[in-house]
């Protein structure tokens, strides 16, 4: 039996013999050595090995702790947060069964996890949005950030030939023909040539024999839903995440505990602002986001602790992606 390692760890090289390891010991030599190197946050999520295709790959995530402890309980829980898929490490066969991974460097490891964990977030943040929209539009600076297109809507069900002037002479917002696009993309209008008209969606909803404000609530509703992603981060309308930012900055303690009812204090939801999304806010902004989500139903907020809505919870969670 060869008395030379079957592990060589070099700078920015691993080279492995597979000849050494069952399948189970390859996976947990390979994270012992990938730790050494990066970090003991690291975790090898799964190897693929096949000898007849000479073929070694193993997928990476990072792992950190969080703090899921009930404000209103005297236990302290602590939950190691997984975040899988960061990377895919392939390595090459150089014979002998011995096979090299090339190692990125630390810092790019770190970018692909920031890259995944904002992916997560982002997923999470549009769940909550699709939940809270027709609760979070009765806030002032939700109607007031999508007022432009409110009126669009209303004045194309209202007139039947109306032109881009018509809506350029009555909105004065440079963003009024990326709003119009959107729309048209979205299914919420035709245009043609110059004449702006209702579209299908526009059309479902009148078919429902809504009032004039439960129309407005389901056809935003369904243009948040829809254009989530393209009206927050091309058309900037960031109010569209602001409020499911603060709400999740709660929830995600509620989901990883597996606990509805959780409750945190202010300085806890503010500490998860700064973890998961690295936000900096001060109390008193964030009791203030707090207390408007409890006007509205999102969260309770009662003496400086939060606890969840179950109805939201339930709603997310059966929608949200996997966060860790």
């Amino acid at each position: 039996m060869s008395t030379e390692s079957p592990l060589k760890l070099t700078n920015r090289d691993l080279t492995i013999n597979t000849n050494e390891f069952d399948v189970e010991g390859l996976e947990s030599k390979i994270q012992g050595r990938l730790r050494y190197y990066y970090s003991r946050r690291l975790f090898v999520q799964s190897v693929n090995y096949d000898p007849d295709e000479e073929y070694l790959s193993a997928t990476v995530g990072i792992t950190y702790p969080q703090d899921v402890s009930d404000s209103r309980e005297q236990e302290n829980v602590l939950k190691m947060v997984n975040i899988g898929d960061v990377q895919t490490l392939t390595a090459t066969a150089v014979g002998n069964n011995y096979y090299k991974f090339d190692l990125p460097s630390r810092a790019d490891l770190y970018s692909e996890y920031q890259d995944q964990h904002e992916k997560m977030l982002d997923d999470l943040d549009w769940s909550m949005a699709k939940a809270i929209y027709s609760r979070v539009y009765e806030l002032n600076p939700v109607r007031n950030q999508l007022n432009s297109i409110v009126q669009i809507v209303d004045w194309v069900r209202r007139e039947d030939d109306l032109t881009l002037e018509d809506i350029d002479d009555a909105q004065s917002n440079k963003n009024t023909h990326d709003y119009v696009q959107a729309l048209e993309d979205l299914g919420f209008l035709r245009v043609k040539e110059n004449t702006v008209r209702h579209g299908r969606k526009i059309d479902s909803a009148d078919l429902q024999d809504l009032s004039h404000e439960e129309f407005r609530k389901q056809v935003i509703g369904d243009i948040v839903v829809d254009g989530y992603y393209l009206l927050r981060k091309e058309l900037e309308l960031m109010m569209l995440n602001h409020f499911p930012i603060f709400a999740n900055s709660y929830y995600i303690s509620a989901f990883r505990r597996g606990k509805p009812d959780l409750w945190l204090t202010v300085e806890d939801v503010m500490e998860n602002l700064k973890t998961e999304y690295d936000r900096d806010e001060g109390r008193l902004a964030v009791e203030d986001k707090l207390r408007d989500l409890a006007r509205v139903g999102v969260v309770e907020f009662e003496n400086g602790e939060v606890s969840g809505h179950p109805d939201i919870y339930r709603e997310v969670q059966q929608d949200a992606p996997i966060i860790g």
